[in-house]
């Protein structure tokens, strides 16, 4: 089997948290690695033993895909620039940070006729996955609720995610992980109310959220998601019309169907994410700690995607849904009552 040829661009957090996960895989190959700052481009090229660039533009003849780790408002040209010239595209959640700019990478990747997939991992881990698929299994019955709490106290008011035109704020940029959940649970979202505060007085972006989400068939989500809350808190469940599938703090995943007795189901969960994409569950030092998931990879979904012509689990069309979830519960929260996602959310 040939090696997809694969550039990297973006050598910040995300791009350290995916390259050595790349690097090690069979069928890859990273001609290179880039970044607008050069001493972060050498570093992980190094790393990894990679060529490194600062202009994107002069890996794309070399290459059959890009992997995309820079930030949501600096990541339209090169998903346009990438499509135009037949490279599959990978890149972070969320697609970008306003709907006009989504469409038109969506149409430059959907003219190219290339696959074109986001960072939305939480489709891929467990408890996450899991509790999906037996979700749609109809095991639960139909919906009644789901839901996520997601406390990761981190001070971003120095940083691109503390101002609110660059990262949307913790709801989107953090939260989206789980509003993009909720809705592969519940499906298209109708109405939102959503509820945000902005704590450190230097803070120019909200840091803490809430949300409520009314599905078009049936059932509601609620995320509560947080920079500011001081202590770490993680949940998730989903209530059904005939069980239910809740994750205690411990990770438990709990699980009871009618007047059957409560199981604990023997699966790795991975219950966190942290502000640097790190997603799994807390250790003995309160540090979370990468589980090892069985099962498909959201890197290993991305190449199978391309070599069998598959439509990704996380294909931007969906990524463009979730923003426009997003983009209605900012609108909720600045007109304080609830709002329709209407429109916005049908393309």
């Amino acid at each position: 089997m040939d090696k997809t040829k694969l550039a990297l661009i973006g050598c910040g957090g995300m791009g350290n948290h995916h390259a050595p996960i790349l690097a090690k895989m069979k069928d890859v190959e990273i001609v290179g690695v880039c970044d607008i700052i050069e001493e972060k481009a050498k570093k992980l090229g190094e790393k990894i033993g990679a060529e490194w660039y600062i202009d994107y533009h002069d890996l794309l003849t070399e290459v059959d895909a890009v992997w995309v780790c820079t930030e949501p408002f600096n990541r339209k040209d090169i998903v346009i620039t990438s499509a135009k010239a037949g490279k599959h595209i990978f890149t972070e959640k969320p697609i970008c940070n306003n709907l006009e700019d989504a469409d038109e990478m969506l149409k430059a990747a959907e003219a190219a006729g290339v696959v074109y997939m986001l960072g939305y991992c939480l489709r891929f881990w467990n408890p996450y996955k899991l509790m999906h698929d037996t979700f749609v299994s109809g095991e639960l019955g139909e919906l009644v609720n789901c839901w996520t709490r997601r406390y990761m106290p981190a001070d971003m008011s120095n940083k691109w995610y503390g101002v609110q035109e660059k990262s949307g704020g913790v709801i989107l940029d953090f939260g989206s992980h789980d509003i993009d959940w909720l809705r592969w649970i519940g499906g298209d979202v109708k109405t939102v109310m959503g509820g945000a505060v902005s704590v450190r007085p230097n803070m120019h972006a909200h840091e803490h959220g809430q949300s409520l989400l009314l599905f078009e068939n049936g059932g509601m989500g609620a995320s509560d998601i947080s920079w500011s809350s001081w202590l770490t808190e993680s949940s998730v469940g989903v209530i059904g019309t005939k069980g239910s599938m809740i994750v205690d703090g411990e990770g438990n995943i709990r699980k009871k169907i009618g007047n059957n007795k409560e199981i604990i189901l023997e699966e790795k969960s991975a219950l966190d994410i942290n502000p640097e994409g790190t997603l799994g569950k807390k250790g003995d030092t309160g540090n979370i700690e990468l589980v090892d998931v069985p099962g498909e990879s959201i890197q290993e979904h991305f190449f199978r995607c391309i070599r069998e012509n598959l439509v990704p689990i996380t294909h931007a069309a969906e990524g463009r849904k979730t923003l426009a979830t997003v983009k209605a519960i900012h609108e909720s929260i600045a007109l304080q009552k609830a709002v329709e996602v209407g429109e916005r959310g049908l393309k």
